[in-house]
């Protein structure tokens, strides 16, 4: 289980942007073209299109509310709260979506995109049954709208790729059940109680969804005090999860409630 404190970038450093189609385009002038599909349709089927559905169709579809742009990582993010001067140059092309309540969702939501892009497949080896590049994206959800949030996702999408990446030896990429202290409160607000998360998957929230390079699983992260967390550690995630839940404090993120431990 992951134990360590995470400071929160600053969303004034990375404002939203609204070019989502420029943004997917730089990043394959970067990267590379998107190439023909080998399929009986002659249908393009590459990085930029299975980008575009995600973003475009998938969220939208399975979220919908209000949106502002996406909240895209920051090479000083990396740097100045991580210490990771040189990295990959995919990263700043990933993420943080909000979208607002609806009326089957009468809470805010916040999900990443970047991490099930299929970078390093090659569009004609394409697999449904596979995962698509890491196979995951991560939600946070919360019952007020706030830059906090965005903040919040962010740091621990950018903690979750410099793990992943091997910069901190002897740390495991995060995963179900992991518990990660944040140590400052989540909506930077002194009487704030909630000073961590937790990562599981929620039936509430959508599980997974299908892009054409393969399958795509969401994991949430859901804010916790420091009495939560302890408890957590010492009886499992699963059975604090058990205690939060009947109380409406999971999977949704409240920063005003108290502790019930």
């Amino acid at each position: 289980m992951v134990e360590t404190g995470i400071p929160q970038p600053s969303v004034q450093d990375n404002p939203p942007r609204d070019g989502i189609a420029r943004r997917r385009v730089i990043a394959l002038l970067v990267f590379g073209p998107v190439r023909q599909s080998n399929t009986t349709k002659g249908s393009v089927v590459g990085l930029e299109e299975v980008w575009r559905i995600r973003e475009a169709e998938i969220y939208s579809a399975l979220f919908g509310g209000e949106q502002r742009g996406i909240f895209p990582l920051s090479p000083e993010l990396f740097a100045g709260k991580f210490g990771v001067k040189e990295i990959d140059p995919r990263w700043p092309f990933y993420g943080v979506f909000e979208h607002g309540p609806t009326k089957q969702r009468p809470f805010w939501l916040y999900a990443t995109s970047g991490y099930s892009n299929p970078w390093d497949q090659d569009d004609d080896a394409y697999d449904p049954s596979a995962q698509s590049g890491a196979g995951i994206e991560f939600i946070l959800a919360t019952t007020e709208r706030g830059d906090w949030a965005i903040r919040c996702l962010q740091n621990l999408l950018a903690y979750d790729l410099v793990l992943s990446a091997g910069y901190f030896e002897g740390r495991e990429p995060l995963e179900e059940g992991d518990r990660i202290p944040l140590g400052s409160p989540i909506d930077g607000k002194e009487n704030c109680l909630i000073r961590g998360v937790i990562l599981s998957r929620a039936s509430s929230l959508p599980a997974d969804f299908n892009l054409p390079s393969g399958q795509v699983g969401f994991l949430t992260f859901t804010g916790v005090t420091d009495r939560e967390r302890d408890f957590a550690k010492e009886n499992g995630t699963d059975a604090l999860i058990a205690r939060l839940q009947p109380l409406g404090f999971f999977p949704v993120t409240d920063p005003h409630r108290a502790s019930i431990i």
